[in-house]
């Protein structure tokens, strides 16, 4: 995170109306350097300075501001100097000033930290995230990523478990690994889609721009390259045959998800089913042998699942029923489940 950044996102950290995914940020800001510690605690210390203001009677700006910057005077002038802005909202009641911070130079040498982040985006959702290194990632639904506080110094691990789109800053001394399990990924910066679900025996890597290396092993003990892919190819590795495979397709099919588009093109029935059940968060089944030779085209952005289920139907010979959901031991609903019938 830059300083214009920090600038933005600590007063809201502080004032506690923060997302997940920015709490997450300013964690993982924090704890990469000792520097950053130090401006974190300081803020904090001016941030709860400011409840003084909130006793006043009359709003004086200048003597809120002195109030403020004595909180974070520092002993030691090499290191950052933070100055409060505090967002100035005063209708009747009074309240603030604004709270900024003016950056000196500094050195942004991070101090390593072995600890694992995980973020992940619950069954049925879809959500987006800034590694520290600056690489977005929009995570698809029941995914998870694991990634250190800080990157070491040559490379940069991190550990897939679900379906992924990588946005990866480049640097191509320091290489971006992602884990999926036999098969691994090395880029320097370029856009790919990755997934491996665990309940399934599928991983897939799809490129986007640039290139990718995958292989198998550890990336610096016992690596045995595979292939290297390039634009327009999807790698499909099946894992209870040990097979690889590689085939030219179109991408915006397998990346649509991350703007919230959920994309078919010539897609067999249980393929379309799978989809479904993941976007929705659902448990669709199929009841009759031929259905697994159905296949499907179309294209959703808006619609809901029985809209899906009743298009599916206009182009199938099929009927669909839905069944009650009940409630469990634990007091929560079953997940809805779907029978989709053939005629």
């Amino acid at each position: 995170m830059n300083k214009s950044e920090i600038e933005e996102i600590l007063p809201l950290y502080f004032d506690g109306n923060l997302s997940e995914e920015d709490k997450l940020k300013v964690e993982v800001w924090k704890e990469s350097s000792d520097k950053n510690q130090k401006i974190f605690k300081e803020s904090e210390k001016a941030w709860q300075g400011i409840t003084l203001l909130q006793t006043m009677k009359k709003y004086d700006s200048e003597k809120a501001l002195q109030q403020v910057n004595a909180k974070i005077k520092r002993q030691n002038k090499n290191i950052l100097i933070i100055i409060q802005r505090i967002a100035a909202i005063l209708i009747l009641p009074l309240i603030i000033s604004t709270l900024y911070f003016a950056f000196k130079k500094q050195d942004t040498s991070a101090v390593k930290d072995d600890r694992l982040f995980t973020v992940t985006s619950p069954a049925g959702m879809r959500s987006e995230y800034i590694l520290p290194d600056g690489t977005k990632v929009y995570l698809n639904s029941k995914t998870s990523l694991s990634f250190p506080a800080t990157f070491s110094d040559n490379l940069r691990n991190v550990t897939l478990q679900g379906e992924a789109y990588f946005e990866v800053a480049e640097n191509k001394k320091k290489p971006f690994i992602v884990k999926t399990g036999k098969i691994n990924i090395e880029v320097t910066g370029t856009q790919f889609k990755a997934s491996n679900y665990s309940n399934e025996n599928l991983t897939e890597i799809v490129l986007v721009s640039g290139s990718v290396n995958l292989f198998s092993g550890k990336y610096d003990e016992s690596r045995e390259n595979i292939i290297c892919l390039q634009p327009g190819e999807k790698a499909s590795y099946i894992v209870n045959q040990d097979r690889i495979s590689i085939e030219n397709v179109d991408v915006d099919k397998y990346i649509s998800w991350k703007d919230g588009i959920l994309m078919f093109r010539n897609d067999p029935m249980p393929q379309v089913v799978r989809r479904l059940n993941r976007w929705f968060n659902v448990d669709i089944k199929l009841t009759g042998n031929d259905l697994t030779n159905y296949v499907y085209t179309g294209t959703f952005e808006d619609e809901s699942l029985n809209q899906i289920l009743d298009l599916l139907k206009i182009s199938a010979p099929i009927e669909y029923k839905i069944i009650k959901r009940h409630k469990k031991n634990d007091q929560t609903f079953s997940k809805m489940e779907i029978e989709i019938i053939q005629k």
